[in-house]
């Protein structure tokens, strides 16, 4: 789907909002449907364009998932991009993400599920040699990390060496920026160059919280 035909599906963009849940850029999704609202919307979205937005739930909203919570304006949208359908009506999916989205306003539906009309959120040039910067000192962060995680950890970070600055930053993303305001953050930057630098804070954090651990210990 080009970003042409992406723009107009979104204008009215199914949302599966759950507690603790978002997809981010960079990260396929798995998610196990069991809610009936939530099987009628996975069924919707295999016969139709197969777009999914499971945006965050505002803080202090999250006990108020199984009815209309307010929602972040700020999410990605994605495309189911393998499903299972259980015996007892229940999907297995994959939810791989396509683009950034704001959810403009919530429409009248006759669904079980919600549905808001949302707009791509642009991308902004960036300095290149800063963004290649960020990403150089971003793998350097992370190798100690993945190192002690074993061949697994060894194998991630050859990936993240064959990728460019963005795509490194966008990989670690799901795994390093925690917190709902932070990932708002990160969602709402149009700049790859600021959200590599989200991503470096992130790690540095991180790195800091681990030494303090192992320091007390």
């Amino acid at each position: 789907m080009n970003r042409e035909s992406l723009a107009r599906s979104v204008t009215a963009l199914r949302v599966f909002p759950l507690p603790g849940t978002v997809l981010l850029p960079g990260a396929t999704l798995p998610l196990h449907v069991f809610e009936s609202r939530y099987r009628a919307l996975i069924a919707d979205a295999l016969a139709g364009d197969g777009l999914v937005c499971v945006p965050q739930i505002v803080e202090g909203q999250e006990g108020d998932h199984l009815g209309a919570p307010l929602l972040y304006p700020y999410a990605a949208v994605g495309r189911i991009s393998s499903h299972q359908l259980l015996p007892d009506g229940r999907y297995n999916i994959l939810l791989e993400p396509l683009a950034r989205v704001r959810l403009v306003e919530e429409l009248e539906t006759t669904t079980p599920y919600r549905v808001f009309a949302a707009e791509l959120m642009e991308e902004h040039d960036d300095n290149p040699g800063a963004l290649a910067a960020v990403g150089r000192r971003v793998l350097g962060l992370v190798s100690p990390i993945l190192a002690a995680q074993g061949t697994r950890g060894g194998a991630l970070m050859r990936g993240l060496q064959t990728m460019s600055a963005d795509k490194v930053a966008a990989a670690l993303a799901p795994l390093v920026v925690e917190g709902t305001l932070p990932r708002q953050e990160y969602l709402a930057e149009g700049g790859a160059l600021h959200r590599a630098e989200l991503v470096e804070a992130a790690l540095l954090t991180r790195l800091a919280e681990s030494r303090v651990v192992v320091a007390e210990a």
